[in-house]
């Protein structure tokens, strides 16, 4: 009974899962685009689920990115595309974790009521000029990025 008490223990400590929906807005079409998903992060791996409107798996590993389309084709991403989905899903991860806001040295904070305002520093920084996360009661309820060529994306938790 301990050895099923201490692996629970374990992956409750290094696991959070949640379902999300995700809006994008493409500036050069002036469009929104929307997907829903869950994404499960635990100590070693982050796997991205794309339900609708339709299946896709990203699943990270140390520096290895997999794409699994609806068709069941697997490829894994090099070069930029690694990159960017590499960041992406970092930012992704850290954004949705109330503690990181309150730790993280990547970005500066500024709060206003419910709601924080980040500065990425570094890299990251050319590619998102700021982020506003929603809180409620310590909790990260949504977060939308702002990118330089006046893109978005949000996040929300479901």
């Amino acid at each position: 009974m301990r050895i099923i008490l201490i692996i629970l223990l374990h992956v409750t400590l290094y696991a959070q899962s949640y379902n999300f929906e995700e809006i994008k807005f493409v500036n050069a079409v002036g469009t929104d685009f929307t997907k829903s998903g869950n994404i499960e992060i635990k100590k070693d791996k982050t796997t991205i689920t794309y339900t609708k409107p339709s299946f896709k798996k990203i699943v990270k590993t140390d520096h290895n990115i997999s794409i699994e389309s609806s068709s069941g084709d697997v490829f894994n991403l090099k070069g930029q595309a690694l990159y960017y989905t590499d960041l992406f899903i970092g930012i992704m991860t850290r954004l949705g974790d109330f503690n990181e806001l309150k730790t993280n040295r990547d970005f500066t904070i500024e709060k206003e009521k419910n709601i924080y305002y980040l500065s990425f520093k570094g890299d990251i920084a050319n590619q998102i000029e700021k982020v506003e996360v929603k809180t409620d009661k310590s909790k990260v309820i949504s977060f939308k990025m702002f990118m330089p060529n006046e893109d978005t994306v949000e996040i929300i938790k479901k």
